[in-house]
């Protein structure tokens, strides 16, 4: 997974998120809210450049997930017209264009399914809007803790409590991640195994179109 750089001038440029070491937090009880806000903010920040992440890559899937599907319905009512046409305009276009158009469209539509540029957009969707919820109820469950301090220093009891939100919240993104990756891979996989399939139907066609 890559997040969005600070840099200006390269802000559509993606890179990979990496896990970033944990800081030495002081839990004494005069430091204990300040220790907190810090493993709260990591545990926000992860699922900010999370959702950059699923926000930038689904723009490059969609542009090519429109194209394509636009394309292949293109090319198939293109082989649905061409001979009508070809017998309004009394013309001598030969029909095996039709076929032409039809077998491109199909060509289309195996590029969009195994480079999955249409399935990655629904997914990268569905995973952003996913982390974004758990990221609105994280911020106010942890508004909510905080409002319960009364201004003071947190208890023993309320620190482990916030931090045990914090490593649930962690792991709620980290589940919806591996579940788009998963979802990803076995994609991937189907389409590969079709593709195979396929050349080994083209390539057994002749020998079984031969009289014994």
């Amino acid at each position: 997974m890559t997040g969005k750089t600070n840099d200006p001038a390269a802000k559509d440029e993606r890179r990979d998120v990496q896990p970033e070491a944990s800081d030495v937090l002081d839990w004494s009880p005069e430091h204990r809210r300040g220790s907190i806000h810090i493993v709260y903010q990591r545990a926000e920040k992860h699922a900010l450049e999370a959702i950059d992440w699923y926000l930038l890559s689904k723009r490059q899937k969609k542009f090519w997930a429109q194209g394509l599907r636009l394309g292949t319905i293109g090319l198939t009512a293109l082989a649905g017209l061409l001979p009508i046409i070809s017998e309004i305009s009394q013309s001598t276009l030969s029909p095996a264009w039709a076929s032409v158009a039809l077998g491109s469209a199909g060509v289309v539509l195996a590029v969009d399914k195994f480079c999955g540029y249409s399935t990655a957009w629904m997914r990268f969707i569905a995973a952003e809007h996913q982390i974004r919820q758990s990221l609105h109820e994280f911020q106010m469950d942890y508004e909510l803790e905080q409002a319960g301090w009364d201004n003071a220093q947190p208890s023993v009891e309320q620190t482990q409590k916030i931090l045990s939100r914090c490593k649930t919240f962690l792991f709620q993104v980290d589940a919806i991640i591996r579940q788009e990756t998963d979802q990803w891979l076995a994609e991937f996989q189907d389409a590969l195994k079709q593709i195979d399939n396929g050349a080994k139907a083209r390539t057994a066609a002749p020998d079984g179109n031969k009289s014994p």
